[in-house]
């Protein structure tokens, strides 16, 4: 039997012989997972948020959520979210990228594979609609830094004081 891929109940599940898989993706955000990923968000993340715009998790998260396009939510191969990101346009082909999760975003093995496998794939359609992606990140935390380096973007500028918390952060592109 051919292996067919079906999306039932928001869950992707790839059927076989005698085999039943489920894995991570993402999909379109909806308002109910600005709530979820608030109410769990990671505390480096919730950090870097406060530090830049004094902002809860839920009101950067719902400010994101309605200036991105787009705006998408990665869940897991068990159904919970784990985390959104999107890109606020600028002005035509230029976009502030974010990314902002949950825990559970690094919990699980799986997950966290099938989720680095699609990063830059979901990043290389976003660059096609966007030719210069941007933003800023806090200085402070270091597998930010490192991310970002990984998914092919450039530290151009270091900010010593910027935000409501006047933290150093990094500003960083990709063209």
């Amino acid at each position: 039997m051919q292996n067919t891929i079906s999306r039932m109940g928001g869950v992707v599940t790839i059927t076989g012989q005698a085999t039943l898989k489920k894995i991570a993706f993402q999909r379109t955000s909806v308002l109910q997972d600005v709530v979820d990923v608030a109410e769990s968000m990671r505390p480096e993340d919730a950090a870097e948020l406060y530090a830049l715009s004094g902002d809860t998790p839920k009101g950067g998260l719902l400010y994101c959520y309605l200036r991105s396009k787009p705006c998408m939510t990665m869940v897991s191969r068990h159904g919970y979210v784990m985390g959104m990101y999107g890109v606020i346009p600028e002005r035509e082909g230029v976009g502030r990228i974010w990314m902002l999760g949950r825990n559970e975003m690094t919990t699980d093995k799986l997950d966290k594979i099938t989720f680095l496998r699609q990063a830059r794939i979901e990043l290389d359609k976003l660059h096609n609609k966007y030719p210069l992606l941007f933003n800023v990140i806090d200085a402070r935390n270091q597998v930010h830094i490192d991310w970002i380096r990984w998914m092919g973007f450039t530290i151009i500028k270091r900010h010593p004081q910027l935000g409501m918390e006047a933290r150093p952060f990094y500003e960083f592109v990709r063209i």
